[in-house]
């Protein structure tokens, strides 16, 4: 079977030597010696995009591996912030946020473990329990969270039979306490 590969491609290659030696301005490539074949020739004569005058020179290995490999796609971030709307000109929220995460009182924005829901017959009964927690954002995710919202959604919410009500204060830290600190009688 690779004899007969190695022939067509020597048939090939005879035949675009030919074509190549008609026309004057790639005359010059057809007087160079010819290497052994490799992998290498055998995957560029398969690649379609390429010139004639690349098949007559081999190539190292090194330098054809741009051509074999696909490129990754770049994709590039997409927040679907929308700042101005087109009916009134207000900005708007991303209802993404709204489902994802959760913003108790103090600022600081919760969510949920990330596959908390896949794959449980593998998990351990410590980490499904570990799963069912939530999780706190850092300040740079909070910030960012904050811009995604609307001012009525950083409001706080008095809602009757929540069960984040005891997570909304958060005295025990100078920044967010309400209350002012009892000083300790020394």
């Amino acid at each position: 079977m690779i004899r007969s590969v190695i022939g067509s491609c020597l048939k090939l290659r005879s035949a675009l030597s030919t074509t190549m030696a008609m026309t004057s301005s790639v005359a010059t490539t057809t007087t160079r010696q010819f290497r052994i074949f490799d992998a290498n020739f055998l995957k560029a004569a398969a690649l379609p995009s390429q010139n004639f005058c690349t098949l007559s020179r081999i190539q190292p290995l090194t330098s054809n591996l741009s051509l074999m490999e696909l490129k990754p796609v770049n994709y590039e971030q997409k927040r679907s912030l929308i700042k101005y709307s087109l009916h009134r000109g207000k900005r708007k929220t991303v209802k993404a946020v709204l489902k994802r995460f959760y913003r108790l009182d103090w600022g600081i924005w919760i969510r949920t473990m990330c596959g908390r829901h896949k794959k449980m017959h593998k998990k351990s009964l410590a980490r499904k329990r570990r799963l069912r927690r939530h999780v706190f954002t850092n300040a740079t995710q909070s910030w960012l969270l904050d811009t995604m919202v609307t001012r009525y959604w950083r409001r706080p919410k008095y809602l009757p039979d929540s069960p984040y009500n005891p997570y909304h204060k958060r005295e025990e830290f100078f920044l967010t306490r309400r209350k002012p600190a009892v000083p300790v009688a020394s």
